[in-house]
């Protein structure tokens, strides 16, 4: 699958323009085309470079795997995937709770809505934003759940949710910057922005390397570390205030890199494991990470 690509020239988070490969990885689900990742020599943020255009990175998403979108349940990682994610919709509600007691939410590419539905059972106010068509008719008729197409998001008034919350999608957004400063905005000025992103420090992303699965080639354009999420909203006026844990996420994505790399799956349950016993509340090396950001006071 070859289409036209666009050059990054300069660094997302500090504006710097030397820029070094950092590696090169097969993209495993879709094209099984090339692409790299750079590392900014100013501030050390990884990102793909170059990128499909906005208008061509859907056909990268036109996979079975992409589980968000189609729900599927074939074969056991993914099966394993869905008896998690009951139980990780159900944390992830209890977080929003615990920093928000007015309840009214916004989820950023709300897939199929499981989460908002669950949300909505407990008398939250609900709105999903999701780009992909197929995902927002099954939120809709499926969930019950009001989804928008994702532009709906600068049609949003200011101050307008007490909770914002992107699930594994920061790394998907191609107007990085400028929908932050949204986010920003319709954000309540005691509101929460919670935001969960792979970690590319972690200990499996170091052991799987090309094959590590949350590189997710092309559709990730960005593979974040604690500092550069810190740095990146700090830029905006806002302030990471917790870090959290997504444990099962090392188990699943050790699953699927072992898969990637032609070994056994049960190899990578056993890796997920160890790379979450090599990380803590110090390092901050957990496979995935939840970020809990809020309004810079004064700002």
């Amino acid at each position: 699958m070859k289409h036209q690509l666009i050059n990054i020239e300069k660094c997302p988070i500090c504006g710097g323009d030397s820029l070094e490969k950092f590696l090169e990885a097969e993209d495993h689900n879709v094209s099984h085309d090339r692409f790299n990742i750079v590392e900014c020599n100013d501030c050390s943020f990884r990102f793909t470079n170059p990128i499909p255009t906005e208008d061509t990175i859907g056909n990268y998403y036109k996979s079975e795997n992409y589980v968000s979108h189609s729900g599927t349940k074939k074969g056991l990682i993914n099966r394993v995937y869905h008896v998690v994610r009951s139980r990780a919709i159900k944390q992830k509600e209890k977080l929003a709770s615990k920093h928000s007691t007015a309840k009214n939410i916004l989820d950023i590419g709300c897939g199929t809505g499981d989460f908002l539905a669950y949300c909505k059972s407990l008398n939250w106010n609900t709105l999903g934003l999701e780009p992909d068509q197929s995902a927002r008719n099954i939120a809709i008729e499926s969930n019950l759940i009001e989804a928008k197409p994702l532009n709906h998001l600068y049609a949003v008034e200011e101050n307008t949710f007490d909770v914002i919350s992107m699930w594994h999608v920061l790394e998907h957004v191609y107007n990085l910057n400028e929908d932050i400063k949204q986010y920003k905005k319709i954000l309540k000025q005691d509101g929460v922005l919670i935001v969960a992103v792979p970690n590319c420090s972690s200990k499996d992303a170091e052991h799987y390397g090309t094959n590590w699965a949350a590189y997710d080639l092309p559709i990730h354009l960005y593979h974040f570390r604690p500092n550069n999420m810190k740095k990146l909203f700090s830029n905006h006026g806002m302030e990471v205030v917790e870090i959290l844990p997504m444990k099962y996420d090392a188990y699943y994505i050790s699953m699927v890199s072992e898969k990637y790399k032609g070994g056994n799956i049960f190899s990578g349950f056993f890796n997920g494991f160890k790379s979450n016993l090599a990380a803590n509340a110090k390092n901050n090396k957990y496979s995935s990470q939840i970020y809990v950001i809020k309004h810079q006071k004064g700002v």
